[in-house]
């Protein structure tokens, strides 16, 4: 693949700094333009309607919201190598990442076979993540025509396969994973099997460890067991 990253100024391209100086720049932008055309939408409803919000229902959400936020940070934080700089504002400002955007990055990163950290990398991502954007936004369009005339019939049809969905893209991803790096990812994936299943028969964590707590669990371990196969020279 053709390296669109110059290492000096004399030529026509952008060093790997400046590329990413520029990401971020224009990511936050996209990304505070995000929140206000969210944010619009309650104080249009607030206006139309002529209500002011319940502020005393809003003061006692703060503890759930400031959850969200956490769990917001941790995502950030571990889907960040696999995303690349623009790989990630795209992903965060169009949703479904852990589902969608995700596994598409990891798949064409396979496919392409490039290396992690790479400049091939980060273009093979952001081109994957961008494709798949494009196409969920067309499948989406498409997909409400059907919905508005057959909405009751096709939630009927559908809802007994929800639950099944993340888990079968996760499990698809985590079998793809370990094949590749089965060293580094039998220990955490062991460790959070045995979690899930302890934890079923603990009525104090029953229904408790949700995908997002499970993340920091196999953040913590995973750092831990690398840091100890690296340092004794088992990877």
């Amino acid at each position: 693949m053709r390296n669109i990253f110059k290492d000096t100024g004399k030529e026509a391209g952008q060093t790997r700094e400046q590329y990413n100086a520029s990401m971020h720049v224009i990511g936050r932008v996209f990304t505070w333009l995000s929140v206000g055309l969210i944010m619009l939408v309650s104080i249009f409803y607030c206006i139309s309607a002529k209500q002011l919000p319940n502020w005393q229902a809003l003061a006692s959400s703060i503890p759930f919201l400031l959850g969200y936020v956490a769990i917001g940070l941790i995502e950030a934080l571990s889907y960040a190598p696999l995303l690349g700089t623009s790989g990630q504002y795209m992903s965060f400002i169009t949703g479904n990442v852990s589902n969608l955007k995700l596994p598409c990055a990891i798949n064409a990163q396979n496919i392409t076979k490039v290396e992690k950290g790479s400049e091939q990398q980060e273009i093979v991502t952001t081109i994957a993540i961008a494709t798949s954007t494009i196409v969920t936004t067309v499948i989406i369009l498409i997909g409400l025509i059907p919905l508005f005339f057959l909405q009751d019939k096709i939630v009927t049809v559908l809802n007994p396969i929800s639950p099944y969905v993340i888990p079968a893209i996760f499990g698809g991803l985590t079998m793809v994973l370990i094949a590749q790096y089965w060293k580094i990812a039998a220990i955490p994936f062991v460790v959070c099997i045995v979690i899930c299943v302890v934890g079923n028969f603990i009525p104090a964590l029953a229904g408790k460890l949700t995908q997002s707590t499970m993340v920091i669990v196999g953040m913590v371990v995973s750092g831990i067991s690398t840091t100890i196969l690296y340092k004794t020279k088992k990877i």
